[in-house]
């Protein structure tokens, strides 16, 4: 009778299972084995694809993946063959071989009831690689017990294999990939659940093993029957003999397995006195590159104003602003005359200028107060000199030729503080305005007619950039 894919596979799997129990039995126990540890992993369990595999009913199984939690402890054999033993607990609908629940029940359509499923297994893992790499693929395969609602137990074999990642000496992770298969065939309500298993575990050493002083390794030759002790060869000197070092040509150090303290960066510098060992550096800043302070992209050695954000065209330095007036260079269409930002950096034209000096205020015979025709004259002056804070204003004051020189000289200058003191009621700066009192003098009209004394009795307004 031709025997199922099902059970060839099984006594396969049974075969491969001796010859790797006979390899770890001559299997030499080195130093580099690893240490006694206790793990936790997160694994789902995985049905419908092994009912694939296995021909088994498809029915009702599309979802059955069901996560669970295992706790396991792993120990060294030798360099390359780990012992582990775990134990899993998850809650699921476990079907038989047919693909029926155990709970099934047809009468009220219940497609079955979660009970509690718990797996242990002993097995061996073989390394492909030593715990002192990185990454290392294992394959693995045992003996295992699954107990299903506390009735129903199923020998089984685990196989399978993964990756084991040294985070730090005796840590790892373990992302790994486990096929059960049952070992009993009782008919066609078997309790025979083939399921992948997918975890990914983590394991910390309980304890941690004395390694041996490679420094006092020797090898035992015998001559005429008579023990000889030779050191073994150690062809780089360095006290590590070479079935143990990594780079047997190269002296180097215990802690990095034979090789010279690494210089992961390639910048000459080596890791221990590297302060950034995963970045090319220099020795004057420790082994980091040059630092750049401000974050313009310029180093500090080529940076000019290493403090301050620039460009590299000015030497790590902000665009220049040569007059001063808060206008970069490269905005200022007049970058060494001190200008407005309204005015491109240039300063006032000269029409705003010339409309300053048309402005008159008129004052009635001893009069000092500011009439409101007045007002609105030297309101216009105002918006300029708002607009342009370069312009300064001197404010002349003047009288006709009634009455003596004093007097008229004090009226003129309190008519011109009058105008002032207008101007600054509006936010422009005491600085910008100078007062001056000039009486009688410098009169504009004839002071022989009434019409010509009221235009002499004025305030004028003359500008100047600062």
């Amino acid at each position: 009778m031709t025997q199922t894919p099902h059970y060839i596979f099984k006594k396969t799997i049974l075969f491969l299972l001796l010859i790797v129990i006979n390899i770890s039995s001559h299997s030499q126990n080195l130093n580099l084995k690893k240490a006694p540890s206790i793990g936790i992993s997160h694994f789902v369990k995985d049905f419908p694809n092994a009912a694939k595999i296995f021909k088994l009913s498809l029915r009702g199984w599309e979802n059955e993946k069901t996560p669970g939690l295992n706790g396991f402890y792993i120990k060294g054999l030798s360099n390359h063959f780990d012992f582990e033993t775990s134990l899993g607990i998850c809650n699921t609908k476990y079907k038989s071989s047919t693909g029926y629940f155990y709970y099934h029940t047809p009468k009220n359509g219940n497609d079955g009831i979660e009970k509690i499923l718990i797996d242990a297994d002993a097995r061996i893992n073989y390394k492909l690689l030593t715990d002192r790499f990185l990454i290392t693929p294992y394959v693995s395969t045992g003996i295992g017990l699954s107990l299903y609602n506390w009735t129903y137990i199923l020998p089984t074999i685990p196989v399978g294999g993964g990756f084991q990642i040294n985070i730090h000496r005796n840590y790892f992770v373990y992302l790994q990939t486990l096929l059960d298969l049952g070992l009993i065939k009782t008919g066609s309500k078997s309790a025979t659940k083939e399921n992948f298993n997918y975890s990914i575990g983590f394991s910390l050493p309980i304890s941690s093993l004395k390694r041996i002083n490679s420094s006092h390794l020797h090898l035992v030759v015998t001559q005429n029957n008579n023990p000889i002790s030779s050191p073994e060869k150690d062809s780089d000197g360095d006290g590590i003999p070479d079935s143990l070092d990594i780079c047997p040509n190269e002296k180097g150090l215990l802690k990095y397995h034979g090789c010279p303290i690494p210089d992961s960066d390639g910048d000459g510098i080596n890791d221990e006195q590297d302060s950034c060992p995963a970045i090319k550096g220099v020795v004057k800043y420790h082994g980091c590159p040059i630092p750049d302070s401000d974050g313009d992209g310029i180093n500090d050695e080529q940076d000019s104003c290493p403090t301050i954000k620039g460009s590299a065209k000015y030497n790590g330095c902000p665009i220049p602003d040569s007059d001063g007036d808060s206008i970069n260079d490269e905005e200022d269409s007049c970058k060494y005359k001190f200008g407005l930002k309204s005015n491109h950096g240039c300063p006032a034209t000269n029409f705003e200028l010339k409309e300053i000096e048309k402005k008159k205020s008129y004052f009635g015979f001893g009069k000092i107060t500011i009439n409101n025709n007045a007002k609105a004259e030297l309101d216009s002056v105002v918006t300029i000199l708002a607009k342009y804070p370069s312009i300064s204003l001197e404010i002349h004051g003047y009288t006709d030729n009634i009455g003596g020189i004093k007097i008229n000289k004090i009226i003129s200058l309190k008519r011109a503080e009058e105008v002032k003191k207008y101007i600054l009621s509006k936010g422009i700066n005491d600085n910008r305005l100078e007062v001056k009192g000039y009486g009688m003098s410098i009169p504009i009209a004839t002071n022989r007619t009434k019409i010509g004394r009221a235009q002499n009795r004025r305030v004028e307004l003359h500008a100047k950039q600062q």
